[in-house]
């Protein structure tokens, strides 16, 4: 009569199962960190691509005042000139 059970498979299967539970522990560990990886990611090509848009912007807006400050020029050295001719 063997009622009790034994120590040996008791310990063994004890042990067997604090090791799947460290596996499954470091693997959720694991997967968290490349979650976090991969969100970090994401944010990081997500705040280069706005600052590229921000750049653009900031280059067309030179490029707009350049243009203005150029056709003033333009315009003040025609009317200069149409002064000169006047008489």
């Amino acid at each position: 009569m063997d009622s009790e059970p034994n120590p040996a498979e008791t310990n063994a299967a004890s042990g067997k199962q604090q090791e799947k539970n460290a596996r499954e522990t470091k693997d959720q560990w694991r997967q968290e960190a490349e979650e976090r990886l991969e969100h970090d990611q994401i944010r990081r090509e997500e705040r280069e691509e706005r600052e590229q848009i921000r750049h653009e912007e900031r280059q067309e807006r030179e490029q707009v005042r350049q243009e203005e400050r150029e056709e003033r020029k333009r315009e003040r050295q025609k009317a200069r000139g149409q002064e000169e001719s006047s008489p």
